[in-house]
């Protein structure tokens, strides 16, 4: 394939198919698309020659085209397929005519759609052959029913993993988000470009051994895009019509994980289009009438980036009420710095010593099988590890290990001080039983804020100067739901029953309300003095809700602690 034929003997054959493909998209010319001009770019061909094969291909357009060595035509498909991932938004038809083509060389239309639904998988590698080749290799990986087996994570030091987003409570993005599947909570991630969105996906998806179906979202998407879409097929020699799922319902039947990615560019109708997916129906009914219903283990992430525009919002309300909302903030300088010099060395340049030191970073592990998540401490080129939560020693390795980063985490494992915080702190966390009534006054007293601009409740918990200094009439906040409140009560349990400090426990299910009512770009539109975020915060925290502490150290399973409690 890629790498056994030369590109310059399949190229005539290729561009010609490149051509009947576009030509599928008859709103659009051909001349004018991605895949079109990155091809020129890529392969130089001159102008005179590429203007004969296309007077040729014009005495029979639409017509696929052979290559004389039958081993070449796998390769021209998987280049076909290469450039067609330059394309933001793909037409149904462009894609009907991939998949043909794929069937008649017998490469299985499970693995195109793979392709297609995970585009930001391969998109890293700029150049259209080096892609084909990594495809290629994603072809060689599949297993017998045509699905591509999800391959472990590596020990490249290019592509390790750092986590940085990290919660008041000390949990990471990764802990975070392989919690919600556990819970069986759907996630939205917003945040600003470049604050590993993606990566984190892609890292979770690679953690739990699931495909990941990708859709890139734009105001051109529609719902053909996304569940399914109509396209002509032959049976018993007659014609009829077929639908071809799109990376949403594929996710549904696998089961795998659905991504898609700047989803608030979606149109409001699109959006609402997709409720029944994400909650507790679990099901969507395809464009030609049949119901699909999605096996257990489908999951749902979106993400995207705060709109500026206070015009409009980032999701439709009845679409961001059934996710689980996180927040990634912008990237602290030192550590920037640090993944910029880590990525631009070479897989076989390790990192120096001196430059290991530049950040104090964590080791952690997760065990899939297990749902556990662990803390590593290094001895001697040895990591030992103890459970994240309770401090017990653990004598197995995790299934997947990684690092973390957290910057405001300033207090030291073994701190007597800090240990007795703790115990303290866990002191005035509420009864079990209280908790669901306390989250509930406090969505409520934030609903009346913001129908108002008031409330009783205020002057109760001794925040009445607030309300006078703040231009409440500016408050806009997602109102709060049982389904959201359930969501966060789920995460309480989870990490109660794991062992863990219950008032840190209480902290997090309040920060889910929180991040819930003010994502996007809720979270910092101003009001007077305070953001919207802060003003939320700063009712919580006179709620006693969460501690009033700036943040807690990541490390709190210490054994001496253990003990302790």
């Amino acid at each position: 394939m890629v790498s056994r034929i030369k590109i310059p003997a399949i190229q005539e054959v290729y561009f010609k198919n490149l051509f009947s493909v576009l030509s599928s998209d008859r709103g659009s010319r051909i001349f004018g698309k991605q895949s079109f001009l990155f091809s020129i770019r890529e392969f130089q061909v001159e102008k005179p020659i590429l203007s004969a094969w296309f007077d040729k291909w014009k005495t029979e357009p639409g017509k696929l085209y052979e290559c004389a060595e039958p081993d070449a035509n796998q390769e021209v498909v998987l280049l076909l397929v290469s450039a067609l991932l330059c394309e933001v938004d793909l037409h149904p038809e462009i894609t009907r005519s991939v998949l043909l083509m794929a069937a008649k060389f017998d490469i299985p239309n499970n693995f195109i759609h793979h392709l297609f639904s995970n585009r930001q998988q391969y998109l890293s590698e700029k150049s259209i052959a080096k892609r084909a080749g990594m495809l290629k290799t994603a072809y060689r990986n599949l297993d017998k029913e045509g699905k591509v087996r999800p391959e472990k994570a590596g020990r490249d030091e290019s592509k390790f993993y750092i986590a940085n987003q990290v919660t008041p409570e000390g949990l990471d993005e990764l802990q975070r988000l392989l919690m919600a599947y556990w819970l069986g909570c759907h996630v939205a991630i917003d945040g600003p470009p470049g604050v590993g969105k993606t990566r984190c996906v892609l890292e979770a998806g690679d953690i739990l051994g699931l495909n990941i179906y990708t859709k890139t979202c734009s105001r051109r998407t529609t719902e053909s895009h996304i569940i399914s879409y109509p396209v002509l097929d032959v049976r018993d020699g007659a014609s009829c019509t077929a639908h071809v799922n799109g990376p949403l319902v594929c996710a549904m039947i696998e089961p795998g994980i659905f991504y898609g990615d700047e989803f608030n560019l979606l149109k409001e109708d699109v959006q609402k289009r997709l409720n029944s997916t994400f909650d507790e129906r679990e099901s969507i009914d395809r464009n030609d009438g049949v119901i699909i219903r999605a096996q257990p283990g489908f999951w749902g992430i979106i993400s995207y980036n705060p709109s500026q525009n206070l015009a409009s919002r980032d999701l439709e309300d009845s679409i961001a009420d059934r996710f689980v909302h996180m927040n990634f903030g912008r990237w602290h300088p030192d550590f920037r710095a640090y993944v910029a010099r880590r990525k631009s060395r070479s897989a076989s340049q390790p990192v120096s010593g001196s430059h290991e030191r530049l950040l104090s970073l964590q080791w952690r592990g997760i065990s899939p099988a297990k749902k556990g998540f662990y803390v590593g401490t290094s001895h001697d080129e040895e990591i030992a590890w103890t459970d994240f939560f309770s401090g017990r020693p653990v004598h197995e390795e995790p299934a997947y290990r990684y690092q973390v980063y957290d910057p405001n985490s300033m207090l030291k494992k073994n701190d007597p001080d800090l240990e007795k915080m703790l115990l303290d702190i866990e002191r005035s966390a509420v009864q079990e039983n209280d908790l669901p009534r306390l989250i509930s006054r406090f969505t409520d007293l934030l609903y009346s804020l913001s129908q108002t601009g008031k409330s009783p409740l205020m002057k109760k918990i001794g925040l009445s100067e607030l309300v006078k200094e703040e231009d409440l009439e500016l408050l806009q906040l997602h109102e709060s739901s049982a389904r959201i409140e359930v969501m966060a009560l789920k995460h309480y349990d989870y990490l109660c029953r794991k062992g863990w400090n219950r008032y840190l426990a209480q902290s997090y299910a309040v920060h889910l309300v929180v991040d819930q009512v003010c994502y996007g770009q809720y979270r910092n539109k101003k009001l007077r003095n305070h953001t919207v975020y802060e003003l939320v915060v700063s009712i919580a925290k006179a709620m006693k809700l969460f501690s009033d502490v700036r943040k807690f150290n990541t490390q709190l399973g210490s054994q001496e602690f253990a003990k302790a409690k």
